[in-house]
């Protein structure tokens, strides 16, 4: 039980609901007269299940001076909650599964529906072994800065305009909503991390590349998983694949002649092929595609972390589909 500044007398409940401005479920809306320390009496309107039309006929000690609460230990209305963390929920498997079907890992023979252009070697190989040390965890879906940065702005732009808002609301009930709504968007840099491969990467369940001075690997949870030594790869190779604003980029890995016979989780990623929007592309002849498309921040983190350890085994191309073989 709080401290008590008043009593209040309930005069009229009010049920709202099944939606309403308290949430999702059903809520008593109740105005009661309320008797101050000071002994002056006023009309006040309570927030969501505060008072209900049990507490009718009975003085129900409140707590607050321009607005009141009843002083007492207030369960958790879980579910005035339910939709935000649905939403960011939803978010977050809706971002998943499309990342998913970006490039998949492929469950029958790939058929290319369109051929590509001849690939145009961007970025040759170095001279030599790099003397990098440690590793690097890169995940595919890496968000580069500006693009995390333009998405918090754009969340905390209205945030403001809520809290500004709220703050000069004359209702209590629109100033409480409002300014939620205004701090939830504020904090925006603080909670998207949550939806971001810059924090989850680090995650042992994260889908991730390792390249370090002992080799490469790949981690895919439930899915293909391998480490291979320096010694096993040939070429490591980034090629990217542009067509009327789509943009794929995609890594293949050459092993060298001794390493495919005794690496047959590698079997289920032979040539294999990725799509970009409704078309089917091709794999590489000779290489084993990553089941992933890579975002330009990974994509970079690969070009910088193979230039410490092996600039020798990595190249970049670039291609473009066939127009011929699209419009027939």
């Amino acid at each position: 039980m709080g401290d008590a500044d008043g009593f209040a007398r309930v005069t009229s409940c009010e049920r709202v609901g099944p939606i309403s401005r308290g949430g999702v479920g059903f809520y008593w809306f109740c105005t009661a007269d309320v008797t101050t320390e000071d002994g002056d009496t006023r009309s006040a309107r309570f927030q969501l299940n505060e008072l209900t039309p049990a507490d009718i006929g009975k003085p129900v000690p409140v707590e607050g001076s321009r607005t009141f609460r009843r002083a007492a230990e207030k369960p958790v209305v879980w579910w005035s909650v339910a939709p935000g963390i649905a939403f960011f929920l939803g978010l977050g498997a809706w971002a998943e599964l499309h990342r998913r079907k970006r490039l998949r890992h492929r469950t029958e023979p790939w058929q290319a529906t369109v051929r590509l252009t001849a690939a145009t070697c961007v970025l040759a190989a170095g001279a030599g072994p790099g003397g990098g040390r440690g590793s690097r965890k890169i995940a595919p879906t890496e968000w580069s800065g500006p693009k995390y940065w333009r998405l918090a702005g754009s969340l905390m732009v209205p945030g403001a305009v809520f809290a500004i808002v709220g703050a000069l609301a004359e209702s209590a009930d629109a100033r409480e909503i409002l300014t939620t709504l205004g701090l939830m968007c504020l904090a925006a840099p603080i909670w998207l991390v949550a939806f971001t491969p810059r924090w989850y990467r680090t995650s042992d369940y994260a889908t991730a590349v390792t390249i370090s001075a002992d080799g490469f690997g790949w981690y895919r949870r439930g899915q293909t998983t391998f480490m291979l030594d320096w010694t096993e790869i040939a070429e490591i190779r980034l090629t990217t694949i542009d067509h009327d604003g789509l943009v794929l980029r995609v890594i293949d890995l050459f092993l060298t002649d001794a390493a495919p016979g005794r690496r047959g989780e590698l079997r289920g990623l032979w040539q294999l092929g990725a799509e970009l929007g409704t078309h089917r592309l091709p794999g590489e002849k000779g290489a084993y595609r990553l089941p992933e498309a890579f975002s330009d921040a990974a994509a970079r983190q690969v070009r910088e972390a193979m230039a410490v350890h092996q600039p020798n085994r990595f190249r970049v191309f670039t291609a473009e589909l066939d127009e011929a073989t699209v419009t027939a």
